[in-house]
C-alpha cells in the first residue's frame, strides 16, 4: 500500500514525489468574487496601491527613450528596475510609515545592514545570471508584473514588438476617445521636476549608484504617496480614475462608467455617515438594496457580496469538517464519516426533525448576526455555514434568475458562483435537513475539494488538497480556515488617499467636492 509522508510518496510508487502547499480557495468559490470586482474596478488591483507610481511609471518610460536610444528589452528592464529600488531605498529612509512601495523589504534590509554611504542599485536589482539576490524576482520588476495590467487597461502603456525584435513599454499618445494618455501624465509628472534633479536621478540609474547624500534632495520630488491638490498631475489622476472604464474603446454601447460610479457612492455613502470613509458600508448597503434601486453598479456589488456571504458560508462547513476529520486523529470511512458529522450538526439545531423549508423559515438571525455568533466546536462552525447558507437562500431567491441574467450579460459568471449554488437549494426543500446536509458536505465540500485541487495540480507535482481520500477512507492533511477576498476597495482606498480625499483618520476632505 502507498505510504504518503509529508508529501512524499515512500513505497511503492511509479511516478514524482508530491509537494504539499498551502494554496487558497480550497473550494474553488472565489473565482465569481474576483471576476465581479475586477468588472466593478478595472485600472486597479489589490497590489496597485500608490497612485503615484502610475504617473511615475509613464515618466520613466518617456525619459527612457529621451536619454537612451536602444529600446533594447535587457537595457530598458534594466532601467526601470533600478529605478524602482532607488524608490523603495529613499522611501523606506525618509517615509518607512508609507506603505505598499515595490521593494521595501529589501530597501529596508539594506539601510539595516548597510556599512557603506552608497546603495549598489546594480547589485540589487539587475536581473543577471549570476545575481539570484535581488528585490524582485520578475524579470521587468514590479512595474511588468502588476502595474503595467492595470495601467495597460487604464490606456496609459503599451507594449509592442521594436525592429530589433524585443518586446518593450512604451506610453500613449493623447486620443481624443481618452481623456488621459501615458503621455499627458508623464508631461504632469515632469512639471514637478528640475533639471538637475532628473539629472541626479539619470546618473544613479546608469551608475548603478545611490549616494545617502543624495537622498534628501530625491525624496523631495519623487515620493510615491501623497499628491499635490494644486498640480496638474493631480487633476489628470482624478480625470483618469472618473474616465470610462475602458478609455481605448471607441463604441460608445460599450461604454461603462462602474469605476467612476464607485467612487461617487463610496464618497457619498461617507458623507451621509458623518465624513467617515468605510466601503464595507457601501457593499452592505448594496446587498441590502438588491435590484431596488435599478443602479447597475450598485447591484455589481450586490452581486459581489452575496457571493462573499456563499463562499464565507461554503468554508465555514469546510472548516468544521476538516476540525472535525482532526478529532478523530485517524483516517475514516467517508460515508460513516458523512453520516456521523451531518448528525452532530443537527443536533446544534436542537433535534428537530424537519423539512429543510421549514428550518429556512425559522431563521430568524440577519447575515451578520449568524457571523458573530460564538463558536468552539467543529459542528458549531459547520452550523453557522449553513444557517448562513440558508439564510442567503431565504433572503435572495426571488432575485436568482434576475442576478443570473446580470451576470451573464457582464461576463461574470463562473463555475460555482452562488446564484447556481442557491437555486440547487429549491430541489431539496422537501427533504430532511439532516438529508440535506450530509448531501451538501459530501458533493459541495469535500468532492467539490477535491476537483479544485486536481484541477489546481494539472501536470505539476504541487497539490493543495486539505485530505486524502483512498480507497474510501478519508485522512487529513492540513485546516484550512474561512476566507473574504478582498474586492480592490483597500487598493482604490490608498489612492484615494495619496489624492488626499481622504485623511489619516479615514474621513473625507473638502477635495471630495472636485470628485462627487
Amino acid at each position: 500500500m502507498t505510504v504518503l509522508q509529508k508529501g512524499n510518496s515512500i513505497y511503492p510508487f511509479w511516478g514524482e514525489n508530491v509537494n504539499l502547499i498551502t494554496g487558497l480557495d480550497p473550494l474553488g468559490l472565489q473565482v465569481t468574487s474576483e471576476a465581479t470586482y475586477a468588472t466593478m474596478l478595472p485600472g486597479l488591483s489589490n497590489l496597485t496601491n500608490r497612485l503615484r507610481y502610475y504617473g511615475f511609471y509613464c515618466w520613466l518610460i518617456d525619459f527612457y527613450f529621451k536619454n537612451e536610444k536602444k529600446g533594447n528589452q535587457t537595457e530598458q528592464y534594466r532601467f526601470i528596475r533600478r529605478a524602482e529600488l532607488l524608490i523603495a531605498i529613499i522611501m523606506q529612509k525618509e517615509k518607512p510609515s508609507v506603505n505598499q512601495i515595490t521593494g521595501s523589504l529589501f530597501a529596508t534590509n539594506l539601510l539595516s545592514n548597510g556599512t557603506s554611504d552608497t546603495f549598489d542599485l546594480a547589485a540589487g536589482a539587475d536581473k543577471d545570471k549570476d545575481n539570484e539576490r535581488t528585490y524582485w524576482k520578475y524579470p521587468s520588476g514590479a512595474f511588468g508584473q502588476y502595474y503595467f495590467g492595470a495601467m495597460s487597461a487604464l490606456s496609459l502603456v503599451v507594449r509592442y514588438e521594436n525592429d530589433e525584435g524585443d518586446i518593450i513599454f512604451n506610453i500613449t499618445q493623447p486620443h481624443p476617445r481618452q481623456k488621459v494618455s501615458g503621455k499627458q501624465l508623464a508631461d504632469a509628472f515632469d512639471e514637478g521636476l528640475t533639471d538637475e534633479i532628473k539629472t541626479l536621478l539619470f546618473n544613479c540609474i546608469k551608475k548603478g549608484r545611490l549616494s545617502s547624500k543624495d537622498i534628501p534632495n530625491l525624496i523631495k520630488y519623487f515620493a510615491i504617496d501623497k499628491v499635490n491638490p494644486d498640480s496638474t498631475e493631480w487633476k489628470l489622476y482624478v480625470e483618469m480614475l472618473l474616465d470610462k472604464d475602458y478609455p481605448s474603446k471607441e463604441i460608445e454601447e460599450e461604454f461603462t462608467f462602474y469605476r467612476r460610479n464607485t467612487i461617487t457612492f463610496l464618497l457619498s455613502t461617507a458623507k451621509q455617515n458623518d465624513k467617515e470613509y468605510d466601503w464595507y458600508t457601501y457593499l452592505d448597503e448594496c446587498y441590502k438594496q438588491k435590484f431596488s434601486n435599478n443602479q447597475t453598479t450598485n447591484v455589481g456589488w450586490y452581486c459581489y457580496q452575496l457571493n462573499e456571504y456563499w463562499q464565507f458560508a461554503c468554508g465555514l462547513i469546510f472548516f468544521g469538517t476538516l476540525r472535525y476529520l482532526e478529532t478523530l486523529q485517524t483516517e475514516e470511512y467517508l460515508p460513516k464519516f458523512t453520516t456521523e458529522f451531518s448528525k452532530l450538526i443537527c443536533k446544534e439545531i436542537k433535534g428537530k426533525k424537519e423539512t429543510l423549508e421549514n428550518y429556512i423559515d425559522e431563521i430568524t438571525e440577519t447575515e451578520n448576526d449568524i457571523l458573530n455568533r460564538e463558536n468552539n466546536t467543529p459542528q458549531q462552525f459547520a452550523k453557522m455555514g449553513f444557517d448562513l447558507l440558508f439564510k442567503l437562500y431565504h433572503n435572495n431567491k426571488e432575485q436568482l434568475p434576475q442576478l443570473k441574467e446580470y451576470m451573464s450579460r457582464n461576463g461574470i459568471v463562473r463555475e460555482g458562483n452562488m446564484a447556481d449554488g442557491l437555486f440547487a437549494i429549491i430541489k431539496h426543500l422537501k427533504n430532511d435537513v439532516e438529508d440535506f446536509i450530509s448531501f451538501f458536505i459530501h458533493k459541495n465540500i469535500i468532492y467539490r475539494h477535491q476537483m479544485v485541487a486536481l484541477r489546481k495540480m494539472g501536470n505539476g507535482t504541487q497539490t493543495t488538497n486539505k485530505f486524502i481520500i483512498e480507497e474510501q477512507m478519508i485522512r487529513l492533511i492540513d485546516i484550512f480556515p474561512a476566507r473574504w477576498t478582498s474586492p480592490r476597495m483597500n487598493a482604490l482606498q490608498n489612492l484615494l488617499y495619496d489624492l488626499q480625499v481622504i485623511n489619516d483618520e479615514r474621513m473625507i476632505t473638502e477635495l471630495h467636492k472636485k470628485i462627487a
